[in-house]
């Protein structure tokens, strides 16, 4: 298991945040923004991308992620979402790793996680 939050572990709790809804979503992008701000406060944040979500991992699709990496935030994204939507050959995020459910659900259950899935 790739250690996901850059060898973060300790006292810090590590953040995990797991989107599920897409860029069309007819809900707001308050847990990237809430992300964001948790990695600007100095926390290790996680997200991971799976199902719809995954298509914010292409380059460019969305301002708020792009502020969360900025913010030194790490992106996961679930490999079987990618193929399943058909994008799975496509060019990501740069920073983007590819992951699966297995790896999750490792980062779920690791020490001083906590994890929110929207």
């Amino acid at each position: 298991m790739s250690d996901a939050w850059g060898g973060s572990r300790g006292k810090t709790p590590r953040i995990l945040l797991i989107e599920s809804h897409g860029p069309c979503a007819p809900v707001d992008a308050g847990l990237r923004r809430d992300a964001t701000a948790q990695a600007r406060a100095g926390y290790p944040v996680l997200m991971y991308l799976v199902e719809d979500g995954c298509l914010l991992a292409r380059p460019g699709t969305d301002e708020d992620l792009d502020r969360f990496e900025a913010a030194g935030g790490r992106l996961a994204v679930d490999h079987f979402s990618l193929v399943q939507r058909g994008i799975g050959h496509l060019p990501l995020r740069p920073r983007a790793t590819v992951s699966d459910m297995d790896e999750l659900a490792g980062w779920i259950t690791g020490p001083d996680v906590q994890a929110v899935w929207h």
